[in-house]
């Protein structure tokens, strides 16, 4: 079921369970401050806000687990009672985090770390001046009235030549 769970996350960018809350897939975009580039933010964060899921869910549940969307609400909703049943309990969600309940209180601690793969980008002063300070050469002249002229008069050639 876990891993289930972990595929729906990872595809949708959330998770809605039930008496929990919701997992959302947070991003921050990068920004650009004093030449550099700040990297963008990814967390995973647990809104405990009341939630149900939806048909998609319980339709992607069945499909990857080989039942009737019926037999994945039931299967479903007995997974989340069980966790939440427990006074002390903890849920795997792979490599993403871990779901921990003691007592009445649910947290969330998370495993995902973005950092390794984004990396602030300092952008140095120097290179920049010297790219404007290059001469520019003009190379590419217009002469596409040229290239017009002969087509045409080729193409004039060809259709007297033809006759």
């Amino acid at each position: 079921m876990t891993k289930s769970l972990v595929q729906y996350f990872i595809k949708n960018g959330h998770l809605d369970l039930p008496n929990i809350g919701v997992l959302r897939w947070s991003k921050q975009e990068s920004v650009w401050l004093n030449n550099q580039l700040s990297a963008p933010k990814e967390t995973i964060v647990l809104d405990t806000i009341a939630a149900n899921p939806t048909k998609h869910f319980y339709s992607f549940l069945a499909e990857d687990c080989g039942l009737s969307v019926e037999q994945a609400i039931v299967k479903f909703e007995a997974f989340i009672l069980d966790f939440t049943s427990k006074k002390i309990a903890s849920l795997n969600m792979g490599s993403l985090g871990t779901l921990l309940k003691n007592e009445e209180v649910i947290s969330w601690n998370n495993l995902y770390n973005a950092e390794i793969y984004y990396k602030d980008l300092n952008i140095n002063h120097s290179a920049g001046t010297d790219i404007e300070n290059e001469p520019s050469f003009d190379t590419n002249k217009d002469y596409w009235w040229v290239w017009s002229i002969l087509i045409a008069s080729i193409a004039t050639a060809l259709i007297f030549y033809k006759q």
